[in-house]
């Protein structure tokens, strides 16, 4: 009964391991989510690198090809990790901070730049999608109506304060319903406001976006969203910082699987593995001999004494069945 259980109790936990292996992620903004709230497509339509840290990569190789696109932080910048930025930027590199009520003012703080996000929910009652809360942006910048584009579609973004060289505007019946209460009230500021920017550093340039969540999955086909991201990227290596993010228990799980399939993957442990099953094969087979040889010694002082009865006293002695 012992080893029954113990070998039902081992097939459940290898059962619930591969089940947290194999089940996609549900994090916000994660690359390998395929839900709603995921970056998946726009992984695949983009051919991004995660990057789990920003200090550790080397983004200085070949910062005029580089793009780092960081989207929705949750996590507050580092003065180490806002140096490196801005060594990057200033080498050329180009980095996306797609934002709304997050920590990427902590980043603009460091760096010394003046635009902030503001933090209130921007609405538009007239131009929007199904609610007001869904804005259309139409007053873009010159350069992203020769790209083709002609309208953005945000869900529950703010505004950009301070922006000297705004990309895209809300319309002008746009406003921050500060209070959330869904109507204009006085003190509230009107449209049009910045949802887009773009400031040089340097040699580089940092582009500012109001909206995390136009990136993921559920947004990024609607209006000209991917192709609003696609021309902001350019034809560059893009890196997506997911240091920033503060991962689900699932997905700090997964993170630790994967990490022990790859060290069990090193031969030295599989046939380290393998030598330990050997053993405990053997000795799990090993009382059942020790068994027969006790009940053979018994026999031969008592031979009139029945063997099946014996072998069954044995058994449940060391509490096998």
């Amino acid at each position: 009964m012992r080893s029954s259980l113990i070998m039902g109790i081992a097939a459940a936990v290898v059962a619930i391991l591969l089940t947290i292996y194999f089940i996609p992620p549900i994090d916000d903004f994660s690359p390998d989510n395929p839900g709603w709230n995921g970056l998946s497509k726009l992984s695949s339509e983009l051919r991004l690198h995660p990057i789990s840290d920003i200090i550790q990569e080397n983004l200085l190789s070949n910062p005029s090809n580089t793009t780092i696109l960081i989207i929705g932080p949750e996590r507050n910048f580092t003065e180490s990790e806002a140096l490196v930025i801005k060594h990057f930027l200033e080498s050329g590199g180009l980095v996306i901070l797609a934002d709304d009520f997050g920590s990427g003012n902590s980043l603009l703080e460091l760096l010394g730049l003046s635009p902030r996000f503001n933090g209130s929910l921007l609405v538009d009652p007239l131009f929007k999608d199904r609610s007001m809360r869904l804005p259309k942006i139409r007053m873009l910048a010159p350069e992203m109506e020769e790209a083709g584009i002609d309208e953005l579609l945000l869900n529950y973004a703010t505004v950009i304060d301070g922006c000297s060289r705004p990309l895209a505007l809300s319309s002008s019946y746009s406003f921050l319903d500060v209070n959330l209460n869904g109507v204009w009230d006085v003190g509230e500021p009107r449209g049009p406001l910045t949802v887009a920017c773009m400031l040089d550093v340097g040699d580089g340039r940092l582009l500012l976006i109001s909206d995390s969540s136009m990136a993921i999955n559920s947004m990024l086909r609607l209006s000209d969203n991917m192709l609003f991201l696609k021309m902001l990227a350019e034809d560059r290596k893009i890196v997506l910082d997911g240091s920033h993010w503060v991962p689900s228990n699932l997905a700090l799980a997964k993170s630790l699987l994967r990490s022990l399939v790859g060290f069990l993957s090193a031969p030295e442990v599989r046939y380290s593995i393998l030598a330990a099953v050997v053993l405990t094969v053997m000795r799990y087979r090993w009382p059942k001999r020790a068994t027969e040889s006790e009940v053979e010694r018994v026999l031969i002082r008592n031979p009139t004494w029945d063997r099946e009865v014996l072998v069954r006293l044995e058994r449940e002695m060391r509490g096998e069945r």
